[in-house]
């Protein structure tokens, strides 16, 4: 990876980049039960057909159609077939067979009449007003799944029902990639621990905690690795053991004031910059960059909302690739605007802000009210990011605009 590091870049120039360098981590074996979250690394094949038996899909009787060669007809039943146990005996001319749904279809039998068109004639016999079709209501053995039919293709992102589907295919095990570890520290000597005493100038670390849910839901694995001030010595020493997670997000200390040192430690520790800042708002100060050891290392902004935001767009599509997903920008709606926004500055904005589906099926947005990168509270509600090109002007309530969803599942 011997490209020059991006100054100012574009927010478009990171995402290509990132597509080009991330290649998904190991693979692991696990059992289906522990794959919810996970990413499959292979496709997943039946190991059998499915229905294993020819299946009841009704409660009713099993018939053979031979026996409705004048429509309406009596039969004698000789016994009862229930889900999970083998059918009885072969049925003969002139018998049926009750069924539940779910029970395996005795031999000789073609089709299933529903339970509402039969009753019971005075002789005990089983009157059926239903002439059925061959292959009615019931599934033939691998009707639904031959053996090594796909069930769940590789680059999935295994949800409950992909959870079920392999279970049902008789698979006990699945080809995953690893959850990222992804290293989560906050720089600074102004902050402290949240709910401990404040003084002077101290604020509350909210960065550490926000990040660690951010990576919880990218289905990484957050390793919290405290709060640590301006002190070169110390600060060196956390960087290197955050650099041995897959991932490392440090906030703060990433300006070009006296004491922003995070660069320059990660620098003597092996880290190649690719990226050193970004032509958007807010994020500017933002640095991307590798480790000899192949960690990814991300400098984010101190400023709350700024941390939030590049790592929504930047570190979330990171941790995709790791988890061999593609790495892609996050999808974009346009969306109808609830209130006023102003004319944009020389920076591509990404706004906080909050989206629904009205009534008539509209996207409608509303920009938080925000007040800066250092505002702590800007993304306290948010569910998108509001996307406004350099030197827009001013869009009034009712224009269309670009947003990213955050609660877009990926």
């Amino acid at each position: 990876m011997n490209d020059p590091p991006l100054a100012a870049a574009a927010v478009d120039q990171v995402w290509d980049m990132l597509a080009q360098h991330v290649r998904p981590a190991e693979r692991i074996t696990v059992a289906p039960h522990d794959s919810l979250g996970r990413v499959l690394a292979c496709d997943a094949r039946a190991a059998f057909e499915f229905p294993p038996f020819d299946r009841a899909m009704m409660d009713g009787y099993a018939v053979r159609c031979d026996d409705f060669a004048g429509g309406e007809t009596l039969l004698t039943n000789v016994g009862l077939a229930r889900a999970g146990f083998e059918a009885p005996a072969d049925i003969s001319a002139g018998q049926c067979l009750q069924i539940n749904t779910g029970a395996p279809m005795p031999p000789g039998a073609d089709a299933v009449v529903m339970v509402e068109k039969t009753e019971t004639a005075d002789d005990g016999r089983i009157r059926l007003s239903d002439a059925p079709r061959r292959g009615q209501h019931f599934e033939k053995r691998g009707g639904i799944v031959a053996k090594d039919d796909l069930l769940v293709r590789a680059s999935t992102r295994i949800g409950a029902g992909a959870v079920a589907a392999v279970i049902a295919g008789g698979l006990d095990h699945l080809s995953v990639f690893k959850t990222p570890r992804v290293g989560v520290l906050s720089t600074g000597d102004e902050i402290i621990a949240g709910g401990a005493g404040r003084a002077g100038a101290q604020i509350y670390d909210s960065n550490s905690v926000m990040l660690a849910e951010l990576v919880r839901s990218s289905h990484g694995e957050p390793i919290q690795l405290g709060r640590c001030g301006d002190d070169r010595d110390g600060l060196r020493a956390v960087i290197e053991k955050g650099l041995a997670c897959d991932v490392l997000c440090v906030t703060g200390g990433m300006s070009k004031g006296s004491h922003d040192l995070v660069p320059g430690l990660a620098e003597e520790l092996g880290v190649k910059w690719l990226v050193r800042s970004l032509h958007m708002k807010p994020g500017k100060p933002m640095h991307i960059g590798r480790a000899p050891g192949g960690c990814w290392m991300l400098g984010l902004p101190g400023n709350p909302v700024s941390c939030a935001v590049c790592f929504l767009l930047f570190a979330r599509a990171i941790l995709d690739g790791l988890q061999g997903l593609a790495v892609r920008k996050p999808a974009h709606l346009r969306a109808t605007l609830a209130a006023d926004m102003p004319a944009n500055g020389s920076r591509p904005l990404y706004q906080p802000g909050e989206w629904h589906v009205a009534q008539d099926g509209t996207v409608v947005v509303s920009p938080m009210n925000w007040r800066g990168s250092g505002d702590p509270f800007g993304m306290a509600t948010a569910n998108a990011l509001v996307c406004r090109p350099a030197d827009a002007p001013a869009a009034p309530a009712g224009d269309s605009v670009r947003i990213i969803p955050l609660d877009v599942p990926r």
